[in-house]
């Protein structure tokens, strides 16, 4: 499929779909970083629960009110 016909059904999406295109095209641009990739393997692996966040952290910082 060429850039020409992905742009086309894009265009067909609801904004909905668009929203989700878009955050899927961020994590994947995100994991072909290595500098990232590292950084990430780092949080996770870090084992001190002062550098942890809660869950409650966690849903209002991906669900903002």
């Amino acid at each position: 499929m060429s850039i020409a016909e992905l742009k086309s059904e894009i265009d067909r999406l609801s904004p909905e779909d668009i929203q989700q295109l878009k955050a899927y095209l961020a994590v994947r641009q995100d994991m072909l970083d290595p500098e990232f990739r590292k950084k990430l393997a780092r949080k996770i692996d870090d084992k001190n629960p002062e550098n942890w966040m809660t869950l409650d952290e966690a849903e209002k910082k991906l669900f903002p009110s």
